[in-house]
């Protein structure tokens, strides 16, 4: 998992679907938790995810995702969990007797126990999870989660992961327990992780790699995909031999399941032009 950007996609993941971290983690998380990334005031500490319980009784949860090593994390999140603390509790509310403080819980997901610090034994209030162990976990849980197949990407060796990719697609795709958005949400994770486990392959060999995967028209790393290759073709263009190019660049496209209009919109090429193109032997 290392070189993986993951803050942003944890984020997106969880944000409105702690149900999904609870999945994972088997957090106590409260149902109705809502889930926002926040910078606590004064130090200005930024926390991955904070979740936000809807019953006044139930803790808040700072969730950090550590997939590198850092002996700071500790202190940040501690130093985040006083600075909530003392936002939401008042200093005359806490005077009264009778005043039932506001609690917040504080979890680190690291990538392996490699990246717990040798101080964790110092901080028994932050409790440790371990991307590696959860997955483990949850595949022997339900090997069948959706969440599974999108996650994937963290952990697998990339032999295994190339092999298997479809399969994992798959299984996000034919989720029924799941809303199309929800599907969407899960399939852009898988993506997103998969092209950067990827990133030494070339873009013809990713493009290549996702085609067989899914039609990719309405996803943005599909998106981001047509555009670069679109880009690269027009530097080819002035190249002996950018025709060929060009073909095989407008068939993977017909492929990945864009119609000949829409190539012919991002290509800017007549629309009859794609067509004799995709008719023709190459």
């Amino acid at each position: 998992m290392r070189g993986v950007d993951t803050d942003h996609i944890f984020y997106e993941l969880f944000r409105e679907h702690p149900d999904w971290l609870r999945e994972l983690t088997g957090l106590p998380l409260p149902a109705g938790c809502k889930g926002s990334s926040q910078i606590l005031k004064q130090l200005e500490i930024r926390c991955d995810l904070l979740l936000e319980p809807s019953d006044p009784g139930d803790p808040f949860y700072i969730i950090e995702f550590q997939l590198y090593h850092d002996h700071s994390i500790f202190n940040r999140i501690e130093l985040a969990r006083h600075l909530l603390w003392r936002h939401l509790n008042r200093k005359e509310d806490c005077r009264r007797k009778d005043f039932q403080p506001r609690e917040v819980e504080t979890v680190i997901i690291f990538g392996s126990n490699t990246e717990l610090p040798h101080t964790a034994s110092r901080y028994p209030t932050t409790r440790n999870l371990f991307i590696d162990e959860l997955l483990e976990a949850l595949e022997s849980r339900s090997p069948e989660s959706p969440l599974l197949a999108a996650l994937s990407p963290l952990n697998d060796p990339l032999s295994d992961l190339e092999k298997e990719a479809a399969s994992h697609y798959n299984r996000i795709q034919q989720a029924a327990q799941l809303k199309k958005e929800d599907r969407e949400i899960l399939h852009e994770i898988f993506l997103n992780l998969l092209l950067q486990r990827f990133k030494n392959k070339s873009l013809k060999e990713v493009r290549a790699m996702i085609a067989e995967l899914t039609p990719l028209k309405e996803t943005r790393a599909g998106k981001e995909l047509f555009e670069e290759g679109i880009e690269e073709g027009k530097e080819k263009g002035i190249e002996e031999g950018a025709e060929k190019e060009r073909q095989i660049f407008i068939r993977n496209m017909r492929e990945a399941g864009l119609e000949p209009a829409e190539i012919a919109k991002l290509t800017k090429l007549a629309e009859a032009k794609i067509e004799e193109i995709l008719e023709a032997d190459l």
